[in-house]
């Protein structure tokens, strides 16, 4: 099972490949051969019975290895001094860092493990051997935007394996897996199936709001022969709230996404306006929009108004009210019978609508090959670096639909939800996005002088 030369051991693919198993029955060997000390890990371990130490007892005893192994309530001891150890990561990394004396770290549910989890585990992890460390990295893909699948499946590092392993590579694939193997194949969506049990990673579940493909179809959309550049040159800017948040700028010219520019919130809220506003100067963007939420709007309006009187500029200035009511709520949607205000609760659900219309009609474009779509309605990414892009895919892609119990109107995923079902932190650099492909209102809430 270990190779020399590797280490990390990735096996990645859908229900049914008996990935831990396999891995179980290895680490347990490998426990008898040479004391080693093992850790066994996920993203969160509440409680012992969360981890794999049943699946790893019942290798012990099917190896009739009992008599060399002493299992306590919270950890395995062999006889030769070996030890596995049982926690989790994302409560207890100070822990982790006191116990990096570990030669194999096995990750279990490695889909679930996020990037500042990784970034802080991998380092810790030293033998005083001095040998290098294994790891044994296990998991059922779920985005291809998550990190887990960038680190080990897109990017993998030199001295990495990665396998992908489903049902059909495991001889001892139980005959009740394949009734349900079946049953699912014949009444889900190819998509569905695949995902579960092929091992392909999907997007969001629920009824997502931009589909991950659409996403995709959208980057360098404008290099497309028939693509006709469009609209205003326009930047948004969604300011930092409080804790770990982050600032991010949007600059799209027209209908093209020219540049993203994101940093971590500080206290500064001038500096960190004047460092949005001077992206739309010096594109000479002919709109300014920023988030109001979160009690800054006030701010960030005053500071702006202050460096357009500073420079000696009349940029229009647009304050975006997230929880205001749709614009135009009396206009019927295209495709549609009901009105705006019919549909969706606010301007942030008629804003991602909106969006998400665009990218979908830029997927059609480009991937179904329609040609009567208007150039304003559709939108091209053209961001070359990967990691930026990715991002931005991931923050669109994860939201969903809510309905509105009182009126069953659409409205976006509540983010503390958003954050407990994905891990998904607040999705700045979309929420920028969002705000420049949302309608303009007319009247007086364009600040212009």
């Amino acid at each position: 099972m270990f190779k020399p030369g590797v280490v990390y051991h990735v096996d990645y693919g859908g229900r049914g490949g008996a990935k831990t198993w396999t891995w179980a029955d290895a680490v347990i060997v490998e426990a008898c051969l040479r004391p080693v000390r093992i850790l066994v890990t996920r993203e969160f371990q509440i409680s012992i019975e969360e981890s794999i130490k049943d699946e790893i007892e019942e290798a012990i005893y099917s190896r009739g290895l009992e008599h060399f192994f002493t299992m306590t309530k919270t950890s395995i001891v062999g006889r030769n001094g070996s030890k596995l150890i049982f926690k989790g990561i994302k409560n207890n990394i100070k822990n982790l860092k006191s116990i990096s004396n570990v030669d194999i770290v096995l990750c279990e549910e490695s889909e679930n493990i996020q990037k500042d989890s990784w970034e802080k585990l991998l380092p810790s992890i030293r033998p005083k051997s001095g040998l290098d460390p294994i790891f044994i990295i296990l998991f059922n893909p779920d985005n291809e935007l998550d990190d887990t699948y960038q680190r080990w499946v897109i990017s993998p590092p030199d001295d990495c394996v990665s396998i992908k392993v489903n049902y059909i590579d495991n001889k001892y694939f139980p005959s009740y897996l394949e009734k349900q193997r079946l049953h699912c194949k014949k009444t889900q969506p190819m998509r569905t199936y695949r995902h579960i049990w092929e091992g392909f990673p999907t997007g969001a579940e629920g009824d997502v709001i931009m589909d991950l493909e659409w996403i995709k179809a959208a980057r360098f959309a404008s290099h497309h022969e028939d693509f006709v550049q469009s609209g205003i040159k326009k930047v948004s800017y969604d300011p930092a709230g409080q804790g770990r948040d982050s600032n991010a700028v949007v600059y799209q010219d027209g209908n093209i996404v020219k540049d993203i520019d994101e940093w971590v919130r500080s206290d500064d809220l001038r500096e960190a306006s004047n460092r949005a506003f001077d992206m739309a100067t010096d594109n000479a963007a002919g709109l300014f929009t920023f988030d109001t939420c979160g009690g800054l709007g006030d701010g960030v309006d005053v500071f702006i108004t202050d460096r357009k009187k500073e420079k000696k500029l009349k940029t229009p200035v647009f304050p975006f009210d997230a929880g205001a009511p749709v614009v135009n709520g009396k206009k019927t949607v295209n495709g549609t019978n009901r009105t705006w205000a019919n549909l969706y609760t606010n301007a942030k659900a008629q804003a991602h609508a909106v969006t998400a219309q665009k990218f979908y009609n830029t997927f059609r474009f480009i991937k179904l090959g329609e040609r009567d779509i208007s150039p304003e309605d559709m939108i091209s990414v053209d961001i070359a670096d990967n990691g930026i892009f990715n991002k931005l895919a991931r923050e669109l892609s994860t939201p969903v639909w809510e309905k509105s119990d009182a009126t069953s109107k659409k409205k976006v995923e509540d983010k503390k939800k958003m954050k407990k079902r994905t891990g998904q932190e607040s999705p700045n650099i979309a929420d920028a996005l969002i705000m420049n492909n949302a309608p303009q209102p007319t009247g007086n809430r364009i600040h212009i002088g």
